[in-house]
This record gives structure tokens, sequence and C-alpha cells, in this order.
């Protein structure tokens, strides 16, 4: 029972620790103000762990002293009193740089004395003399220092002391330890937001002078304008660090605004993401505060990556909980999608990586974005009901699951979404909701293939060869992310499904057509076909109703990015063929020659786009009607097409007729 009892404290003591170390990394990390990043570390300490007599000395800057910064706790603070770095206990816990741990002064007397020897005759220079005008407690019998470290390099010392004797344990000094780590960073991150803003007033002072210069003085200018072009260098370096730090508390695309202070609150309709892992308390019971830290920090940094894939943010953590942004800081067609995709892949992906589950809760709607909060801690935030939902949604996931509101119907055009009924959610009463499954695979996409077709008949299996040759062949590339760019899901896969069977239907009706047409070769194709989006904005690929020189310029900009992937990708051969079906989809068809590899790419390529839902088009075209309107291409009312005759036949529908195609060519009347 004492043995349970013990492992109980124990693990209790472990749970409180690692909850010192997020509440005090939650509040210095939310400010670069140096005054009070001090301030709020001692005062953790002594909220959270009951020391009560605490202070942090600094190193100044190109001297060998520590000057007292703050303290608690005492009845004269002691600020800027200076302490030599070797002299008395915190002076020499600098000048060793490694942490000491006093358990019982009085009865240590003799102890210090013994080592004061040792320094001395060791040619050290320290000294554990008291320091005049330090603050300290009289009658201190517990007395621990901590070397305040960012890469071997001394920033300052925590020291904390204790009328009571042996108050501090090991486990005070592991989690001091840890404290202290972050606290120097703290420190020099807030020293380096300072000396930007210095820098970046100084920057402004050259351009000032610059200005004046030019106007002024003609014979030095070209050798001021060299001093001052590098110093705009200089600036430059220190502008980019400081935008580094920014980062940390807003989206990049909010930087340049807030560097301009011109960033202001607006509303958004904007999709919110909260996930949470499910039983990292038990996982990481037995853990030490230091492995906790890591583990749930390369778990943040996984899920910001997968996020940011999908042109999420996240906003904030809190505890082994995040929520991310879509569709901020500015409008976004396709934050929906984007969040619910973010989501599949941090599900689908996980376990490749941790041993735990999460839960992703998800829901869309108006908030009001900006930077919230007093200004020396502020962060991009967003307020609005839309939060107080995803928030509920992930309460009700399931583990595992991804759960959205049921009237999320525009996600019911690319996702497979069971519903779970009405449930009650707390703060909104009785609300309907569904747990996203998947993307929609091709056979299940009514829209885009007729249950009662040829393809789905004879040729269904083609789907599982394409994704076989994708894992052999391109598992490099990430199709989801890309796809998202403009929420064609699984458009590369439908044109290779539709390229290979039409390939070996026209093998059986029209053989010579088909001689020479190599199948891996023309599967690849169709899978890169269109690759070059992921270089191109997001928005202009989803923007409506674009004029004839628009769609030309944004075609040109795809075929140039696309045939540099291919490139990358060691395909370059493909390159020609690729060329051939940007020019035929110009015109469609109306001018030129091309072979029926090229064909076959564009007919797929331009009936998934017909059938597939997009973004930039509204609804999907029928089945019927999309057949049709391959049959009055240009490309058919110049001659037979055998091959566009081949796809229709495919993809029609059992026992049904497709119109459309042309008359004869008039050349007499």
């Amino acid at each position: 029972m004492a043995a349970s009892d013990d492992l109980s404290s124990v693990v209790a003591r472990k749970s409180d620790d690692i909850r010192v170390i997020r509440e005090i990394t939650l509040r210095i990390g939310a400010t670069l103000a140096l005054d009070r990043i001090l301030e709020l570390s001692l005062e953790v300490l002594e909220e959270s762990l009951g020391f009560k007599h605490s202070m942090i000395l600094l190193v100044e800057t190109d001297q060998d002293v520590l000057v007292v910064k703050t303290s608690r706790g005492y009845a004269e603070s002691g600020i800027d009193v200076k302490v030599p770095i070797g002299q008395g206990v915190l002076g020499v816990v600098a000048r060793r740089r490694r942490i000491t741990r006093l358990g019982s002064i009085s009865a240590q007397r003799a102890y210090i004395a013994n080592v004061r020897r040792q320094m001395q005759s060791s040619g050290e220079g320290a000294t554990l003399e008291a320091i005049p005008d330090l603050p300290g407690l009289p009658d201190a019998d517990s007395q621990i220092g901590i070397p305040l470290l960012v890469q071997d390099r001394l920033v300052g010392v925590l020291g904390v002391e204790s009328p009571a004797p042996r108050a501090f344990d090991e486990l005070d000094e592991m989690l001091l330890t840890i404290i202290g780590s972050h606290l120097a960073h703290a420190i020099e991150n807030a020293r380096l937001h300072t000396a930007a803003i210095e820098r970046t007033r100084a920057l402004d002072a050259a351009n000032a002078e610059l200005s004046r210069l030019n106007e002024t003085l003609e014979k030095s200018v070209a050798e001021r304008t060299a001093e001052l072009s590098s110093a705009l260098i200089d600036m430059q370096r220190e502008k980019d660090l400081r935008e580094d730090l920014l980062r940390r508390m807003a989206p990049p695309a909010v930087i340049p605004l807030m560097l301009e202070e011109r960033l202001t609150a607006r509303h958004l309709y904007v999709t919110i993401l909260f996930a949470d892992i499910e039983g990292f308390t038990a996982y990481s019971g037995d853990m030490e505060p230091d492995e906790v830290f890591s583990h749930i920090n390369h778990f943040f940094s996984w899920a910001g990556e997968v996020i940011e894939r999908y042109r999420g943010y996240i906003s904030k953590t809190s505890g082994d909980g995040i929520m991310a942004l879509f569709g901020v800081p500015f409008e976004s067609s396709t934050h929906q999608t984007d969040a619910v995709l973010a989501a599949l892949s941090l599900q689908s992906e996980l376990h490749d990586l941790f041993p735990f589950n999460i839960r992703i809760g998800i829901s869309s709607g108006i908030v009001t974005a900006g930077m919230l909060g007093a200004k020396n801690k502020s962060v991009y935030d967003v307020l609005g009901d839309a939060v107080n939902v995803a928030s509920r949604m992930q309460d009700l996931c399931p583990v595992g699951g991804i759960v959205v509101p049921e009237s999320a119907e525009a996600l019911r055009a690319y996702f497979l979404l069971d519903s779970l009924g009405e449930l009650p959610v707390k703060g909104k009463g009785i609300m309907s909701c569904a747990r996203v499954r998947g993307i929609k695979p091709l056979m299940a996409d009514n829209r885009r293939v007729d249950p009662s077709s040829v393809f789905a008949r004879d040729f269904a299996s083609v789907v599982d060869e394409i994704e076989a040759l994708k894992r052999e062949r391109l598992a490099m590339i990430d199709f989801p992310s890309i796809q998202a760019r403009d929420v064609a899901l699984h458009h590369n896969e439908a044109v290779a499904a539709f390229g290979l069977a039409l390939l070996r239907f026209l093998k059986l009706r029209h053989p010579e057509l088909a001689q020479g047409v190599d199948e891996r070769r023309l599967v690849l194709m169709a899978l890169l076909h269109d690759l070059g989006k992921h270089a191109i904005d997001a928005e202009r690929l989803n923007r409506p109703s674009l004029s004839h020189s628009q769609r030309d310029a944004l075609r040109n900009e795809m075929c140039v990015e696309t045939l540099a992937v291919l490139d990358q990708l060691g395909v370059a051969d493909l390159a020609a063929t690729i060329e051939g079906l940007y020019r035929f989809e110009k015109a469609r068809g109306a001018s030129g020659e091309f072979d029926t590899t090229v064909e076959i790419i564009a007919v797929c390529d331009i009936y998934d786009a017909l059938t597939a839902p997009k973004r930039y088009k509204g609804a999907p075209w029928q089945i019927p009607g999309a057949l049709a309107e391959l049959k009055r291409l240009p490309w058919c009312q110049i001659g037979d097409r055998p091959v566009v005759d081949a796809f229709v036949e495919l993809m029609k529908s059992k026992d049904s007729e497709v119109y459309g195609g042309g008359r004869a060519r008039v050349v007499l009347r």
C-alpha cells in the first residue's frame, strides 16, 4: 500500500510539474516584453510551486558582471545591483555554468569554506562571499541557483531560496532546469525583438537620410549610397529576424500588415478546426517533464506542417490540443474543403508517427479576425460562434474521427458523410452532426461514372491499377494537397482511369488506333498533366468567369510549371505530349494534328472537368450533357473521331443515346 501511495505521489508530482511547465511556457511565450517575461516567471514560480523568494540576474552586455533585473519576496528589491561573475553563490553558478543546490546552509558553513578554498587555489577567481545590497533572506537555509543558457552561452542566473532546510530536492532541480531553459530562450527572443525594433527605427532614419542626401549632396552620393546600401542589407537581416518572431504570433500573410500597422479587425467566413489528443495523459504518465515537452512539441510541429499544406494556420495550442484556422487572413473559396482534407491527412498520417489517437471537430461561419490581447502580448485570433461549434464538434467526435455539422452541405459533393443524427450540443441545443468518412471514391460518384456504363461494368478494376502505379512511381507526390488548390479531388486519378479504360476499349474496337500507345506512359501523363498548379495561387485557380486572355495566360503558366515538374521528376521525355495536350485544349482541337495519346487524355480531362464539382464553375454537368459536349468539340466537326465515339460508348448509361456532333461541312451553297 505504501509503494502504491509513493507511486501515486510521484505521478501526481510529475503531472503538477508538466502543468507548471505548460503554464510558464504559455505565459512567457505570449509576450516579447523582457520586463514582463521576468515578472511572469517569478510570479508562476510562487503561484504554482510556492517559491516565494526568487530573483533573476542577467549578464550585462560586454561586461563580466550580473545585474539584478527583478526579484520577488524581499523587503528590498535590489534592482540594478551588480554581482561580479564568480563572486557569491549566484556569481559562482554563472562562472561554472552549472546548477548549485544548497540544502542546509546553516549546517554547510564548513563545506562552503572548503569550496571557497578549492576555487581560490584552482585559480578560478571565484568566491562565495555574500554580495552587499543583493536581495536575500537573512535566515535562508536552502538556496538553488540555475544558470540560464542558450546554446552554452550564459544569459543570466535564476536564484531561489527558502528559510526551510532542504527545501529543494532533485525533482525541483530538474523542473527548474527545464523552466530555466525556456526562460533563457524567452529572454533571448525578447532581446532579439527589441533589437529588431531598434534596427528598424535605424533603417527608417537611414532611409530619411538617404532621401536628404539625394536632394542636397551630389559629390558624395555614390559613397554614401554604398554605405547606406550596406546598412539596408543589415537592416533587412534584422527585419527578417523580427518577422520570424512575428510568425509565432500570426499567419505569414498578416506580418506585412502588422509591420505597417495596417492590420485591422475584419469579418471573414472561415473554417475552424479543433484537434485533441486522446489519452495523452496516460501515454505520458511515466515520462520526465522534458520528455513530455519534446513529444508534445513534435506533435505540434508535425500537425502544423500538415495544416499549412492545406493553407491553414495553427492559431493556438492548449495542453495537448490545437485550434487551426482556414480562410484567414484573406477570404478563401476553398477553406471548407481545405480543413476537411487537412483533417483526413492528420488522421491518416498520425499512426506512422505517434502511438495515440486524435479527435477532430470542424465548423464554418462568420468570425471577427484580428490581433487580440494587450499590446505587449497580443496574437492573431478569431472570435465567433463558429469557434464554439467547432470545439463542440470535437467534444462529440469519436476517437480517430472527424465530425462536422450536418448542415455543411457544401462538403457532400466531395466527401462521404455518415449522419450521427441529432445530438445535444452544449450551448447550442440539438444539432444534426455527421462524421467524415473520406473523399468520395471515383466509383461511388454517380456524377462522373454511371453505374450501368461499360466502364463501371468491365473496367472498374483500372482504378486499383492506377493507385498501385501511384504507390510504385509517384509516392513522392502528395496529390490531395495539390488537388485541394482548386478542389479537383481525384481528378488526376479519374483522367488516368478513364484513359486506361479507353485505350483498352479501343484495342477491342479500333486496334489500329491503339497500336503503339504505351499504357504505362499514358497513365503517367494523365496523372501528371496539370501538377503545375501547385505553383499557382489557389484563388486565381478558382476565380470564376475568366476572360479568354486570362484563361489563356493561366493555361500557359500551368503548362510551363507542369513541364518543370516533369523535369524535376526525371520524366522530361513526356514534355512534348503534355505540350500537345495544352495546345489541343486551348483550341478544343480546332487546328493542328494530334496523336492518339493526346486525344485520349484530352477527352478524359475535358469530360472529368465537366462532370466533377469545381468551385469556379458551379454545379457539375450531367453525364449525357458532358458526352454530348465532347461530340460538339471543333475537333469532332472536322472529321470522324473514333476515339471520342468510343469514349461516349464507354461512359454512357446502358441503352441510352447521346446526341451531339455535327453535320457534314457545307462547302458550296
